[in-house]
């Protein structure tokens, strides 16, 4: 049964389908009514695409019962909670909480949202991811169209149903690349195992969308990604203000240059402290008024491939040595500090001015930015040749803290 005219099916004896909400590539969501207690689920239809072998089949059937049970024992408020999985017709039914809320891909067909509100939406889902990832899962297809953004500001991250537990292949058996070309990662397309980096760069592409109107790449972006061929690092985000150095640092192409999750989290902790600019107010914003930039092909060409550049030049230098590695690590620490610091520095004022409680939230970003002192741009502990840019970013945070002062005494 492909879900057509399901409404008014009764699955288990106890789920009984009312209407459908949505379908998608791999299935169907369907508005039901648990009988037995008496309230609204949601209950997805897994659909098979046709062209799957027998075996193949029969591992996505598993590991979607798999991921969905395990998905079930996720407790976070942006994940949607699993409460029943019904095996019929030799496919799983998962049963769900009914969220009523609209996707984040249909509130940016009206327009953009201003950075601070994308870095609050980044910062329930990167702690969804965390819990996810906690538990070996890889969610695999975060995009817009799968976060749910309630009327009182909920979050939820939905569709685990291309979840794969840590370290698993990219492709399925026959080669088939699985998700949203949008928001595929570039590793995804090397068949290379996907880890919790590759949903870091989804999420990153997410918010980049959110904020731009559009993804980070345009088609031919995608079919640099799909052919594994040399790619450039997106084009920077236009609207995104402070919180341009986070998305830059999550849709970094190698892996493991990527921020962690850790680092990303107190970056977008900075941007959502910027304050609400009089064309990006709450209220303006509403009204649709950012307007996105127009996306690049294929991403920044900062450096081209092809025209008497050969293809690995871009990556040569930092295959030379350490010395070279951590001079990039150097420049990206002092990128990401410099705009954090503006940040603070530009909404300290503002934010004293109207919301004096606001100043324990600007100290423990101050507090928390240090923690990450002598760490490299994706998180990991860097060598004696960055102890330069610690001892700047140690005079950059007293600067910070004489701000802070002279604002008080200024009030």
């Amino acid at each position: 049964m492909d879900g057509s005219g399901a409404d008014g099916r009764l699955l288990k004896g106890r789920y009984q389908l009312v209407s459908e909400i949505a379908r998608g590539g791999v299935g169907t969501v369907w508005r039901a009514t648990d009988l037995v207690i008496d309230r609204e689920v949601a209950v997805k239809e897994l659909r098979l695409p046709a062209d799957l072998s027998r075996a193949e089949r029969e591992a996505l059937l598993q590991r979607t019962t798999r991921e969905a049970r395990v998905a079930g024992r996720l407790t976070h408020p942006s994940l949607v909670t699993v409460l029943d999985v019904v095996d019929e017709d030799d496919r799983p039914w998962i049963v769900m909480e009914l969220v009523e809320a609209s996707t984040l891909e249909e509130l940016l067909r009206v327009s953009p949202l201003p950075y601070q509100r994308v870095a609050e939406i980044g910062l329930q889902l990167i702690d969804a991811l965390k819990v996810a990832h906690a538990e070996g899962i890889v969610h695999r297809d975060v995009k817009p169209d799968n976060v749910m953004i309630s009327p009182q500001g909920r979050v939820v991250l939905t569709d685990f149903g291309l979840a794969a537990w840590n370290g698993e292949s990219a492709l399925s058996e026959s080669g088939r690349i699985i998700g949203s070309p949008a928001y595929i990662p570039p590793e995804r397309a090397k068949a290379g195992p996907v880890g919790p980096e590759s949903d870091l760069w989804s999420l990153g592409a997410t918010l980049y969308a959110a904020v731009e109107g559009h993804p980070p790449y345009d088609r031919k972006g995608y079919i640099k990604i799909l052919r594994q061929e040399q790619l450039d690092e997106p084009a920077e985000a236009a609207n995104a203000g402070p919180l341009a150095p986070v998305l830059a640092g999550l849709l970094r192409v190698e892996p493991g240059e990527r921020l962690t999750a850790e680092n990303a989290t107190k970056m977008l902790r900075i941007a959502a402290l910027a304050p609400w600019a009089p064309e990006t107010s709450p209220e303006t914003a509403a009204q649709g008024k950012a307007t996105p930039a127009e996306p690049r092909p294929g991403g920044a060409a900062s450096r081209p491939v092809g025209k008497g550049v050969d293809a690995d030049e871009d990556v040569d230098d930092e295959a030379d040595g350490d010395g070279e590695v951590h001079e990039s690590a150097r420049e990206q620490a002092k990128e990401h500090f410099r705009a954090g610091g503006r940040v603070l520095a530009e909404s300290l004022n503002e934010r004293l001015r109207h919301s004096p409680e606001a100043m324990n939230s600007i100290m423990t970003s101050i507090r928390e930015s240090t923690d990450t002192l002598g760490l490299t741009h994706s998180g990991r502990h860097a060598e004696h040749s960055l102890l330069p840019v610690v001892a700047a970013v140690v005079l950059g945070v007293a600067v910070l803290l004489a701000i802070v002062l002279w604002a008080l005494m200024g009030r």
